[in-house]
């Protein structure tokens, strides 16, 4: 009982000062993320070859973050950073059983996109290690530039031609695309003030910004699709929020 009556005290202090932290406080971070960009076909051939793939694209994403904590339940997060979209196609080849190097032709076309998000997030109950889920809603402009981007595998590392051979023309349309993204994630807030966060994203755009036309032959056949990218993706980010930088009032 003697304990129990030291602990509980201790434990309102920490969980006292955690709120604090958390109220009318202004804060910078750092976010590291990747994600698999998907494309939809819109034209050219139905069907595929057996050996062609066409893949999510690995996009990844770095970010400057700033982050306003109104109170103990709401935040609101916007940043600067860069991330990737894409296309990625591949032909399966012949290979040994000893290793699988080179059993897939690959070809990526990236786009790189200057990212402005901004969110409001809702913070549930902590637990009493100042661990708590957080959800998140809102907008992000992304500032893409228009190019054209080809690419091309036909010949192995010895430059012997390949039987499959494998091509893609992507035009990308340059402007500023406005896309819905969602949030939901696990953070904890250290005694210092720091607070770390892992979250999944979901992307949703509504606005075409590239056109890719894959071309390939395959068992004697020639094979033509056409996808297009509206930025919808699912990923993962990490993001460290450093201590707040001022704080304009105190638990009451």
């Amino acid at each position: 009982l003697h304990m129990k009556t030291l602990f509980l005290p201790l434990l309102a202090f920490f969980a006292l000062k955690a709120v604090s932290q958390e109220r009318d406080a202004f804060r910078l971070g750092v976010q590291w993320g990747l994600h698999g960009n998907d494309a939809e076909l819109t034209g050219g051939m139905e069907n595929a070859n057996a050996h062609f793939y066409h893949n999510s694209f690995g996009g990844g994403s770095l970010r400057i973050e700033a982050r306003y904590d109104f109170n103990h339940r709401w935040a609101l997060m916007t940043g600067l950073g860069f991330s990737s979209y894409g296309f990625e196609y591949a032909l399966s080849e012949n290979y040994s059983l000893k290793s699988d190097l080179g059993r897939f032709s690959t070809i990526r076309s990236e786009i790189g996109a200057l990212e402005i998000p901004l969110m409001g997030f809702y913070k549930f109950t902590p637990n009493c290690r100042n661990a708590k889920w957080i959800v998140g809603a809102g907008l992000t402009n992304n500032l893409i530039g228009e190019q054209n981007i080809s690419r091309n595998f036909k010949e192995d590392a010895e430059g012997i031609k390949k039987k499959n051979y494998l091509t893609s023309e992507t035009k990308v349309n340059g402007g500023i695309y406005t896309m819905l993204r969602f949030s939901i994630g696990r953070e904890r807030v250290f005694k210092k003030g720091g607070i770390f966060n892992a979250s999944m994203v979901f992307n949703f755009g509504g606005r075409n910004m590239a056109t890719s036309k894959v071309v390939y032959k395959s068992d004697g056949q020639d094979y033509n699709h056409e996808f297009t990218n509206k930025g919808n993706f699912a990923g993962f980010r990490l993001t460290y929020f450093f201590r707040p930088l001022a704080q304009q009032a105190t638990v009451k």
